[in-house]
C-alpha cells in the first residue's frame, strides 16, 4: 500500500465516521419528500402530454435533492468497503468508526495488539479511499 495524501486520508475517515448520520439523513429526507402533498389543480385545463402524477413529482424531488444524493453516495462507499474487508476488519470498522467505541476496548475484546489494530484500521481507511475514488 502506498501512502495516502493527507486530504484523502481525512476524507476517508470522515466518510466512515458520518455513516450513522448519512443513514439517518437518508431516512429523514425521504420521509419529508414522501409526506409532501402536491396540490391538484382541478378544473384547470391540462396539456395532453402533461404528467400530473404526484409520484412522478416526488421521484424528481428525490433525484434532485443534493443532500440526499451525497448521503447515498457516502453510504454506498461504506457499504462497498465493508464488502471488501475481512471479518476482523469489519468488526473493527463497525466498532471503531460506526459505534464510536474506544480503541482499547476493541483491542481487548478482539485480542489484538495495538500494532495489529493500527494496521487493520489503515487497511479500512485505504479501502474506503479506493471506493471513494471509484465513485467519484
Amino acid at each position: 500500500m502506498s501512502r495516502l495524501a493527507k486530504e484523502d486520508y481525512k476524507k476517508a475517515v470522515e466518510i466512515l465516521k458520518r455513516y450513522n448520520y448519512n443513514c439517518i439523513n437518508i431516512l429523514n429526507i425521504r420521509a419529508d419528500i414522501m409526506s409532501i402533498s402536491i396540490p391538484e389543480h382541478n378544473g384547470m385545463p391540462k396539456a395532453s402530454n402533461h404528467i400530473a402524477d404526484p409520484v412522478y413529482h416526488k421521484y424528481i424531488q428525490l433525484e434532485e435533492n443534493k443532500d440526499l444524493q451525497k448521503s447515498l453516495k457516502e453510504y454506498k462507499i461504506v457499504a462497498n468497503t465493508m464488502e471488501l474487508l475481512n471479518e476482523e476488519c469489519k468488526k473493527i470498522c463497525n466498532q471503531y468508526f460506526i459505534l464510536q467505541r474506544n480503541k482499547w476496548d476493541i483491542m481487548e475484546e478482539l485480542g489484538l495488539s495495538e500494532r495489529t489494530f493500527l494496521r487493520r484500521k489503515k487497511e479500512i481507511i485505504y479501502t474506503t479511499d479506493r471506493e471513494r475514488k471509484k465513485m467519484a
